[in-house]
């Protein structure tokens, strides 16, 4: 398998790599930085076979990459709870188990895009500064002008308009994005 091909591969698991690695680690900036180092151990893997099955050859170098964080961050850090094994298995199980395929997580990715260009720009606005910037409630509404719990109520209504918007497109047999008109918006 060349270097090309590995990078593909990992490029299209990084949802599942990034879903796994935060759900053993609890932090975003930490699961991020897993998967840059264990990006770097599948891209130098010396290829002298065939990978059978990418998803689960990657999943076990990350696995062993967020192994490594915690055990250096449980030696840093004396208050920090470590994970217990039986859970540490019971994420490994859930991944394993996963049989949603890429296919249908590029619809969902599609659908979820549409649905947030619907959006009216300022829920728009929360949504970005909440879950791509990553700012806190406080902060989101002190520069709108409005208080935390103003801007969770109204983040709160817009996940809800997304989801249903999602699944209705999903519903669509053979759902395919389209441009959109602005007359299309959505009110959450």
């Amino acid at each position: 398998m060349s270097s090309s091909s590995l990078i593909k591969q990992l490029l299209q698991h990084q949802g599942d790599f990034m879903a796994y690695l935060m759900a053993m680690v609890r932090d975003l900036h930490a699961a991020e930085d897993i998967f840059q180092n264990a990006a770097v151990v599948v891209i130098e893997y010396p290829q002298p076979e065939e990978i059978r099955d990418f998803r689960a050859w990657g999943k076990e170098i990350m696995r062993r990459q967020a192994l490594t964080y915690l055990r250096e961050k449980g030696r840093t850090a004396r208050h920090m709870s470590p994970l217990e094994p039986d859970l540490l298995q019971q994420i490994d199980r859930s991944f394993d188990e996963d049989t949603t395929d890429a296919i249908q997580r590029e619809r969902e990715l599609d659908a979820l895009r549409e649905c947030s260009g619907k959006l009216p720009e300022p829920q728009r606005t929360m949504v970005t500064m909440r879950y791509q910037r990553r700012i806190s409630f406080e902060e989101i509404g002190a520069a709108l002008g409005k208080t935390a719990g103003a801007i969770q109520r109204a983040l709160s209504r817009s996940r809800k308009a997304l989801h249903d918007c999602v699944q209705s497109r999903l519903a669509q047999p053979k759902f395919a994005p389209s441009k959109l008109s602005t007359s299309d918006e959505m009110t959450p």
